[in-house]
């Protein structure tokens, strides 16, 4: 009689268990997908007519496209994209700063993301890039606040 009883309560908690992992792998899709949309619509703005507000002799690779800039606090945030890989991309910003009088101060690569962190000119801040856009671009954000 215990196994009876047993059956459907495991059977429940099969199904009770079937149904929160589903849960769990909706969600995950959901927040990437999300996560691409942010990204995927500074990746197909139009080049800033202006100046982005960054130093003159601020070290930038030639393929980058800057398409919004805007101040936050005491932080310029300038946004954009770059045609290329993302190993390229962050190969050629990291050499930028390698021959500048900007020191990087932190940096790293992973499979989808990069950062670069800086000092120099009076700034310190972050260059982020993402393999977030697709088509062969990658998203390119630019923090920077003064350091004096």
């Amino acid at each position: 009689m215990n196994l009876t009883r047993a059956l459907p309560v495991k059977l429940l908690m099969l199904v009770c268990m079937s149904f929160a992992l589903a849960a769990c792998g909706s969600e995950k899709e959901e927040s990437e997908g999300e996560r691409g949309e942010a990204f995927g619509t500074v990746c197909e703005m139009t080049q800033l007519s202006g100046d982005t507000g960054l130093p003159q002799d601020f070290p930038i690779t030639g393929d980058v496209v800057f398409v919004k800039s805007e101040e936050a606090g005491p932080s310029l945030i300038v946004e954009g994209y770059a045609e290329g890989e993302l190993e390229d991309v962050y190969d050629e910003w990291h050499s930028a700063f390698e021959s500048s009088d900007y020191e990087i101060t932190f940096d790293e690569r992973e499979d989808h993301d990069a950062e670069i962190s800086f000092e120099g000119g009076g700034q310190s801040g972050q260059v982020k890039l993402a393999d977030e856009c697709g088509d062969g671009r990658i998203y390119v954000r630019v923090t920077a606040r003064p350091t004096e």
